[in-house]
């Protein structure tokens, strides 16, 4: 991504956690809690490794809430004779920093935390050690991280390159939508839509559903809602619209199409009639959003549903778990979850998740610690996985089997049964899951993809002419890192794709 990584990064020398997700902005309403290590559950059984002699482990990730698990477990690394200094540096500088420092061979990183989109480009490169021997050392409880009980997307896409495993996942991310069950259930609200529309309010099926319930519950200040009056206004949904990820969020829109970022020969599919349909739909709505939104990262969207200001978000799945927590929420028990709407395909309603960003951690092929290195990445990503997803104090989201096994985790939920029905709501978006460009390349891809995007939702060009430009650059990006070799690399990325279970 086109960023200024060295004018971004604030390097720390000790871990400073703010309750942000990703953007490392000043904590802001209900979100900036006093954040709680979890309770250990001891679901997973590990050991320490053979004491290192006072090896330090510099980790570098995105700022905020998501390098929390080093603090919550800051009491481990001392008992593997191991110090732990945290780089952290801004949600969109990741790439910009790491592919900055590799690049330069400063071998200032051991563990590298990176969206699993740029894997292809950091291990084609020659940045990442290969894990799998390390897998292998024995004992078992030391070394091996169980990557038959990470789920299939997470696990072929995540963390292998070339048929070689070279991250672990900590985080796998998928988006829901998620609004105030509390309004769709008020007699008055559900009496007054059906009067308008002709028929019932429900949480929204399709995209054109998520316009028309949008518009129905943004309110001015004195109108009612739920029969109560307004002291602000009040909007009908929210949108990630700005620079960055935004992208995403026309994704979702668009992957119930069921086409795909580039046919077989790397022609660009992105302005196809039915992804222009889509971005329209995201430009539209915005007319239902705070006028404010297109500032709106994950902080911001998170905070406007939390502090009671819309009705509902397609967001990423972590977020009914702040919900539910009332030191980060406002609308405490008033939070449903579902699919994210889709597309009506031959009279069937499509629902197709995107599953951007994530995060793995690997070991840089420039440390001088390696193997620590790997046993801290282990840690993160095995040992304490279950306690790091279950707390409404990170971002992290599920990515294994056990952590589907254990609804008692979720402690911030009011009831265990609470805590399976968002675990069940979670099984569906990874199965309407719609998976990022996964080959070398991603982060110019995906960069020129947002700015299109950007520039429609600013009504600086049409849906059309954006999506027009994404297709002329991404023919020029194709070009510049050569046809041939990404035609072969696109192909191996669809195979893994299948693997996954994410297309057909």
């Amino acid at each position: 991504m086109r960023w200024n990584a060295r004018a971004l990064c604030a390097v720390v020398a000790a871990l400073v956690l703010a309750l942000t997700a990703g953007t490392g902005s000043a904590p802001t309403g209900p979100a900036a809690a006093a954040m709680q290590a979890p309770k250990e559950q001891h679901a997973i059984t590990w050991e320490y490794p053979p004491k290192f002699s006072n090896v330090t482990v510099n980790v570098v990730g995105d700022a905020g809430h998501n390098l929390a698990p080093y603090e919550f477990w800051r009491d481990h690394f001392p008992k593997a004779g191991i110090t732990i200094k945290i780089i952290e540096v801004p949600f969109e500088g990741v790439y910009e920093k790491e592919k900055t420092e590799f690049v330069a061979g400063s071998g200032a990183f051991d563990v590298v935390t990176f969206y699993p989109a740029y894997i292809g480009d950091f291990a084609s490169n020659g940045y990442l050690e290969p894990l799998d021997e390390y897998m292998k050392k024995q004992p078992d409880s030391v070394w091996n991280p169980h990557q038959e009980d990470v789920l299939p997307p997470f696990r072929e896409l995540y963390n292998k390159w070339a048929g070689k495993t070279y991250a672990l996942t900590i985080d796998g991310d998928a988006h829901m939508m998620i609004y105030r069950k509390d309004l769709f259930a008020n007699p008055a609200e559900q009496a007054a839509f059906k009067a308008r529309y002709g028929r019932a309010l429900a949480p929204p099926q399709t995209w054109d559903d998520w316009l028309r319930v949008g518009a129905f519950f943004t309110r001015k200040k004195g109108q009612q809602l739920a029969g109560q009056t307004l002291d602000r206004d009040f909007y009908g949904s929210a949108e990630f619209a700005k620079r960055g990820f935004s992208f995403a969020w026309f994704v979702d829109r668009w992957a119930a199409s069921g086409e795909l970022y580039f046919d077989d020969t790397m022609k660009p599919q992105i302005n196809t009639p039915a992804a222009v349909a889509a971005l329209q739909n995201f430009v539209d709505s915005l007319k239902n959003a705070p006028p404010d939104v297109r500032g709106y990262g994950y902080d911001e969207l998170r905070d406007a549903l939390l502090n009671g200001n819309v009705a509902m978000v397609v967001q990423w799945t972590d977020v009914p778990k702040k919900g539910a927590d009332p030191s980060q929420s406002k609308v405490v028990g008033r939070l449903g979850y579902g699919r994210v709407p889709g597309l009506v395909i031959g009279g069937k309603v499509v629902h197709r998740a995107m599953m951007p960003v994530g995060r793995v951690v690997a070991v840089a092929a420039s440390s001088k610690n390696k193997l620590a290195a790997y046993w801290v990445a282990k840690h993160i990503a095995y040992d304490m996985s279950l306690e790091d997803v279950s707390t409404a104090f990170t971002g992290l989201d599920v990515n294994r089997g056990v952590h589907f096994k254990h609804p008692e985790a979720y402690s911030d939920f009011k009831t265990t049964a609470e805590a399976a029905s968002y675990l069940d709501r979670v099984k569906e978006a990874l199965a309407d899951g719609y998976p990022e460009i996964f080959i070398p390349g991603a982060a110019q891809y995906e960069d020129a993809l947002d700015l299109h995007v950007n520039k429609a939702l600013a009504g600086q060009e049409t849906p059309k002419q954006a999506l027009d430009a994404v297709a002329k650059e991404w023919t020029a990006i194709t070009d510049r890192l050569g046809r041939q070799k990404q035609i072969e690399l696109w192909h191996q990325a669809l195979n893994s794709y299948k693997i996954a279970g994410l297309v057909k």
